[in-house]
């Protein structure tokens, strides 16, 4: 088993996305009335921090990874380091 290498420390981040309406054509009142925004909440291993934003792997193995999300420095509302627990440790 190859365990992620202890420079991708895993991380929870909140942040801000756009919302795409697919309702077909409608008044632009009504498309501004429900105009908003969501709060997404994604944990995984963090590649890149730095001020272009936040690179969040799914999964590391070695030097590859999968399930890539980037995320602009200005979505970022909060992140959090996680640590391991060190529960169940023999």
């Amino acid at each position: 088993m190859t365990i992620p290498s202890k420079k991708h420390w895993r991380a929870e981040v909140e942040w801000e996305d756009s919302v795409v309406l697919h309702e077909g054509w409608q008044p632009i009142a009504d498309i501004l009335a429900r105009r908003r925004s969501v709060r997404c909440l994604s944990v995984g291993f963090v590649l890149a921090d730095d001020r272009r934003g936040i690179a969040l792997a799914a999964s590391v193995h070695g030097s590859e990874a999968v399930g890539v999300t980037m995320i602009p420095r200005r979505a970022v509302v909060r992140r959090r380091r996680l640590v391991r627990s060190q529960e169940g440790k023999q």
